[in-house]
């Protein structure tokens, strides 16, 4: 199914959603309309599978990105510029389009278990990278968590992914006070101990 998400993803991203042709998809990878259609549902299906396949790869460069500079930050590094980071790093416009398109993927769940299953998963491994960076935080003595890491984790992600109701307000004071609870909310739960 690889291969199938590989020429759909190309489809979409040449074609748009309105005009995505399944049948060039379906002839281009070579495979049956019936596979795809018990793997992903439906046509809407497979686009919102090439959404969530984009919206994880966003996810996974975040985590990177946050991963890195745990790993690479000086000593003395302050324990509050990490939790500022963990709450800004999707604020910009790649970040407002990664939350549409999962807001978009999610709903196509609610009616398709194999999309559902995928989505669960993504989750699923998204925090379990983030926890496995939170946790060498942990260890460097930048935090005490006063909750379960993975759980922390889960929250920072599903807190990323509400934030698509302050987008819908296009206003730059609403983003920063999200921003700030946002810290502050986080910062309780991290404990921040530089």
């Amino acid at each position: 199914m690889d291969r199938l998400l590989g020429f759909a993803e190309r489809e979409l991203h040449e074609f748009g959603a309105v005009k995505f042709q399944l049948s060039r998809v379906l002839d281009a990878a070579g495979v049956s309309k019936s596979s795809a259609y018990h793997h992903f549902g439906s046509r809407d299906g497979i686009i919102a599978a090439v959404e969530i396949k984009t919206v994880t790869e966003q996810v996974e460069n975040n985590n990177r990105m946050i991963r890195h500079f745990v790993e690479n930050a000086p000593e003395d590094q302050s324990a509050t510029e990490f939790l500022r980071l963990l709450v800004t790093t999707s604020g910009n416009d790649a970040g407002e389009v990664s939350r549409q398109r999962r807001a978009a993927t999610l709903v196509a769940a609610q009616d398709n278990s194999a999309l559902a299953k995928f989505v669960g998963e993504t989750q699923r491994e998204g925090a379990e990278q983030l926890a496995e960076t939170l946790e060498l935080a942990v260890n460097r003595g930048w935090v005490l968590p006063t909750a379960p890491i993975l759980g922390i984790a889960h929250w920072i992600l599903t807190s990323v992914f509400g934030r698509i109701l302050v987008d819908f307000t296009h206003d730059v004071e609403t983003n920063a006070v999200w921003e700030e609870a946002a810290f502050i909310a986080l910062s309780g739960l991290m404990n921040p101990q530089s």
